[in-house]
């Protein structure tokens, strides 16, 4: 177990990688209210090709056709961000539904690299990857980063919803881990800092639509973060 999350309030500069406009949000709110100064990358927030059909996701979250989605997923991503004085950085890539071709790993990885050199974060926190293809990829493509850097103080996150819907999948994912190599130790953030509110998670009524979940149902379920390293080869 490790208490180094505990000086970001006071001492450190957060960056969350977020695979989507809601990811960090949903799994790491009471972890952005906490951190004295706090910013998020999300990966795949980038606008659909013009003319092309409206996702199935977002017809579930109640978008209609002609609407911008990611604009209006953007600006319930800033308001969220908002509520929890975080910074938002926007990456323009395409998000599963959205992009003809699979996204190029390296270059994930690439944009990654250039997030953490010009923010400077004294911590990383970035998705466990579970359960959606754009969760695993930028799971691998942070990890690949923050080997390539160096960075001593990496985290992974559970994601919220998958982590609670879906039994033993956190479990599963850790074994995958250890499997190739990676050092978990569960990270526990102090009593101070263990509740959000939930308010930020209600920013995102779109996703929440989609998902079939309150804001408070998501929050019952604990945040949960391991500090992360890799076995010698």
């Amino acid at each position: 177990m490790t208490a180094r999350l505990a000086d970001i309030d006071s001492t450190g500069r957060l960056l969350v990688i977020s695979p989507h406009l809601d990811d960090a949000v949903f799994s790491c709110e009471a972890l952005l209210k906490f951190a004295g100064d706090a910013r998020v990358f999300t990966i795949f927030g980038g606008d659909a090709p013009q003319g092309a059909p409206i996702a199935k996701w977002d017809l579930q979250c109640g978008f209609t056709v002609g609407t911008n989605v990611m604009e209006a997923r953007r600006n319930e991503d800033a308001q969220a961000l908002g509520v929890l004085g975080a910074v938002p950085i926007w990456g323009t890539e395409l998000q599963e539904g959205y992009r003809a071709d699979p996204p190029d790993d390296d270059h994930v990885t690439k944009l990654i690299i250039e997030a953490i050199t010009t923010n400077a974060p004294s911590h990383v926190v970035f998705p466990l990857g579970l359960s959606h293809t754009d969760h695993l990829l930028v799971a691998s493509a942070t990890g690949a980063a923050v080997r390539a850097l160096e960075v001593s103080d990496a985290f992974v996150y559970a994601e919220r919803p998958y982590a609670q819907r879906q039994p033993g999948i956190v479990k599963r994912r850790c074994a995958e881990l250890r499997a190739q190599g990676v050092e978990l130790s569960t990270a526990v953030l102090s009593r101070r800092a263990r509740k959000g509110d939930r308010s930020a998670i209600r920013c995102y009524a779109s996703q929440l639509r989609g998902l079939q979940m309150s804001a408070f149902r998501m929050g019952l379920f604990r945040e949960r973060y391991w500090q992360v390293s890799w076995r010698d080869e």
